[in-house]
């Protein structure tokens, strides 16, 4: 029995089989990353499909450049067998790991071998090969990446593979061997850009000495390959990640590139750190949005963690050395070559830094080993108390990983078994957002021919429909307009409303251009669907002020302990500008020992807010120096400039300079909510605005009418009069303007009204050879309406004179124009159709025709 343990292959069998059964449990159909897994699952397709690496999702297919194509090459023999199958794709990537684990350890195993060896036993175990490969395999991070569609695990084992390569026969390679390594580096900077890192280390490696100048063939092939790649990229005008990152050295010059290296160096260490030693403490990774509860911190602080992560990678560095002559030069080439590249990459996400885990992880034994010759320990007693002490913490390090794993599992046994009860009981992150069936919904509810705007990349691989990209919660509703006529998009897929922060809800009820109607609300996400706001106005149905806060309360009552239903809560609070009852919350929490970058950042935005700006510096200038402040850091600084150039511009003002002050202040508030379609929220400041005394009449006029159009965004044109006219009376001269244009609306609109409801009086020509009555009072309504924002009311109007008096030519043109703005298809068929019995030749029938053609596209999937 004791020789079956001893077995070098069984005993790695079992590792293997060990972490393909977590793998397993932790399969879903869901994808994560958006759009990158989504992406390389539709490419892989389009790959089989004989269409070339086309973008089928989206109208026309174009070539797609961003990415490289490796991931989608490796992926097309599941997108053959099982198309879009998101399990598939997370089986070829699972066995990739597989091949990845057993790489590392018999990397390590040859790195350990002397240079002569002598005669061993061909299958015996080495303990500290497989106690590395067995941390490798528990790490979160390795069965969180493991069992997701993305490019990091197979990357990875493509440049253990080529390593391992060299290590075997580092100066005399076979013919075998530099077919193989060809392969690889041809393959490893299509997989991912920052393979060219492993490329130019061999190439470095290889240069040097003439008996391994055969390798430089594969880095040949390799650079051949990715400058084929590179020009075709450039024959389609795309720019690549290269690109990118040159361009912002342009930008940004030599100091400020110097400086943004700096800055992204030291993300990428603790980045580096964080999966050196999972759960470090102040660090949120990645993973614990997939699990239900809070993990398991790792005790003491950051800075311990941070130490200990440059000794690994003194003691990996000093073993590359050692072991030169096994490629050791060449890891430590790849490592400085990514680290460098990554400074320059405008990203800074923590799952670049997986590649260079298990490379820095195999060179730890050697680097121990090398080390302990020059260390000698005076008492045995000695060295056993610190073999049992090590012992000791690494028993608690691995337990804390395997329970993580455990709570990774867990949490997707409960989803893929029990998913009403779930989302019922748990409140999940948005990771446990149910895509695909949100997407198999809208292909059985929707035209083949729709289009639909969402938040998570992946629902096309199901709904079979032409989807955009979009994060709703960080576009403003003008731009949000912008996509929607731009795509066309009739659906908009998001977050549910239990993810607070997902998209702007007001706009729900309170946008003026469209209605987004909810149709569907399971398992995490909310379908929206898109309609034109015929009356121009706001409603109260589906969202109600306070809602998203009260939620966002609710789900920290029941978990209080969960970290981001803390952040959520303090967001809301902030939002709802509750900024004493905030402060008082953040500061309850801070006495609990929570420690947060986000709550700190908060904390300093509730001073500034509140004009308390030395306790904001002191805020800004602590959340500066906490674990995870790097993605923040622009914003922090931005907070510290502004409340010392307020505290340098403070200065006693008498009553009424203030009161002007505070005035224009509330204006300038009034119109960004105005712009941001917070109608309710402009109309709360305008009131309070208007009540203060001695105005100016300028700002006073200018109050009266944005108030007068919050009024008629509310259907209440009569109070819309009666502010407009005391504006005309406060100030004659500076918004007159825009005052009598909007005073000679409400009364054009009053007039056409009364005629569109009393058509009778009018004799009606079905031919259309008589204009209609009010013609140009109609058709300037239309026009203002636009000019307005309400084109809906536009398309409104011009639905009623059609269908009383038909067949009016310009109302046509005008009737077509805003149903291709709302997409609405099939009624602009039918209106075009009319148009070219009546005029023929008229101009813009022909663009009219391109764009009913294009909406009509269907993708091929």
């Amino acid at each position: 029995m004791t020789s079956v343990i001893r077995s070098r292959p069984i005993s790695i069998c079992l590792l293997l089989l060990l972490f393909s059964g977590l793998a397993v449990a932790r399969w879903n159909r869901q994808y994560f990353f958006s759009p990158d897994s989504a992406r390389y699952v539709i490419m892989a397709r389009s790959l089989v499909n004989g269409d070339g690496y086309r973008e089928i999702d989206t109208p026309v297919a174009p070539l797609y450049a961003h990415r490289p194509p490796g991931m989608s090459v490796l992926l097309m023999p599941a997108a053959w067998i099982a198309p879009y199958d998101a399990i598939a794709a997370k089986a070829t990537v699972l066995l990739t790991t597989l091949l990845l684990l057993a790489l590392l350890y018999y990397y390590i195993v040859c790195l350990s071998q002397p240079e002569e060896p002598e005669d061993q036993p061909d299958k015996q175990l080495n303990y500290g090969a497989l106690l590395i490969t067995f941390l490798f395999a528990v790490n979160p991070f390795t069965l969180f990446y493991s069992t997701l569609i993305m490019s990091e695990i197979p990357f990875t084992a493509c440049t253990l593979g080529i390593l391992y390569l060299i290590s075997v026969r580092p100066e005399q390679p076979r013919k075998r061997d530099l077919f193989l390594i060809t392969a690889l580096l041809v393959f490893l900077p299509f997989l991912r850009t920052i393979g060219i890192a492993m490329v130019l280390a061999v190439a470095c490696w290889a240069v040097v000495r003439k008996s391994r100048w055969p390798w430089l063939v594969g880095v040949a092939c390799s650079v051949a390959a990715s400058g084929l790649w590179i020009l075709r990229n450039t024959a389609l005008g795309k720019s690549g990640y290269a690109s990118i990152a040159l361009n912002e050295i342009r930008s940004q010059g030599v100091i400020g590139t110097a400086f943004r290296m700096w800055e992204r160096l030291s993300a990428h260490f603790e980045n580096f750190g964080q999966q050196l030693f999972p759960n470090m403490p102040g660090m949120r990774p990645i993973y614990s949005g997939m699990v239900l509860d809070e993990i398991i911190t790792l005790p003491g602080p950051t800075w311990l963690y941070y130490l200990m992560t440059a000794g690994v990678i003194a003691v990996a560095c000093y073993g590359m050395l050692y072991r030169r002559n096994r490629g050791g030069t060449v890891a430590l080439g790849y490592l400085v070559f990514s680290v460098g590249i990554l400074s320059l990459w405008p990203w800074m996400q923590e799952r670049f830094m997986l590649p260079l885990v298990p490379v820095v992880l195999a060179f730890v034994p050697s680097g121990w080993a090398a080390l302990k010759r020059h260390i000698q320990v005076a008492r045995p007693v000695t060295g056993k108390i610190f073999a049992g002490g090590s012992a000791l913490v690494l028993f608690l390090f691995v337990g804390c990983l395997c329970w993580t794993d455990t709570q990774l599992v867990h949490a997707n046994l409960k989803m893929v078994w029990q998913p009403d009860r779930l989302y019922d009981e748990e409140l999940p992150s948005n990771g446990f957002s149910n895509w695909t069936k949100a997407g198999a919904w809208l292909k059985q509810n929707s035209e083949p021919s729709d289009r639909i705007i969402t938040r998570q990349a992946a629902i096309a691989t199901t709904a079979h429909r032409f989807e955009m990209l979009a994060f709703f919660e960080l576009v403003s509703p003008d731009k949000l307009h912008e996509s929607i006529q731009k795509f066309s998009a009739r659906y908009l897929t998001s977050y549910d409303k239990e993810i607070v922060s997902a998209f702007p809800w007001y706009l729900l009820d309170q946008d003026l251009v469209y209605r987004f109607n909810p149709i569907y609300d399971e398992q995490g996400v909310l379908i929206l669907k898109v309609e034109p706001n015929r009356s121009g106005t706001i409603r109260q149905k589906y969202w109600q002020a306070g809602e998203s806060l009260e939620i966002a309360r609710q789900a920290y009552e029941q978990f209080p302990h969960r970290s981001t239903f803390q952040t959520a809560l303090a967001q809301e609070m902030f939002k709802n500008e509750d900024y004493e009852e905030l402060i008082r919350f953040i500061k309850q929490l801070q006495e609990q020992q929570v420690k947060d970058v986000k709550l700190t950042s908060l904390l300093g935005w509730c001073y500034f807010k509140t004009e308390q700006y030395p306790k904001a510096i002191q805020e800004f200038q602590l959340a500066l120096g906490m674990p995870g402040q790097k993605m923040m850091r622009g914003d922090l600084i931005r907070g510290i400039e502004l409340s010392h150039k307020y505290i340098a511009n403070q200065q006693e003002l008498s009553p009424e300079e203030a009161n002007l002050k505070a005035a224009k202040k509330s204006l300038q508030l009034a119109r960004t909510w105005w712009e941001y379609s917070q109608i309710d929220k402009a109309e709360t400041e305008l009131h309070h605005a208007l009540q203060r005394e001695s105005l100016e009449f300028e700002t006073q006029a200018k109050m009266q009418t944005l108030l007068a159009k919050i009024y008629l965004a509310q259907g209440r044109a009569a109070e819309a009069t009666e502010q407009l006219e005391l504006a005309l009376k406060t100030d004659p001269t500076t918004e007159k303007n825009e005052a009598q244009t909007l005073l000679g609306m409400i009364q054009r609109e009053a007039r056409v009204e009364n005629f569109l409801n009393n058509p009778r009086k009018y004799p009606v020509d079905k031919t259309g050879q008589d204009d209609v009555p009010l013609k140009e009072e109609i058709l300037q309504l239309a026009q203002e309406y636009e000019d307005f924002g309400v084109p809906g009311k536009s398309l409104a109007l011009m639905e009623r004179v059609n269908t009383t008096f038909p067949k009016q030519l310009e109302i046509l043109k005008l009737l077509l124009k805003y149903q291709l703005l709302y997409t609405l298809t099939p009624e602009a068929e039918e209106t075009f159709a009319q148009l070219k019995v009546l005029a023929p030749q008229e101009q813009g029938l022909l663009e009219a025709a391109n764009k009913i053609e294009a909406l009509k596209l269907v993708p091929r999937f």
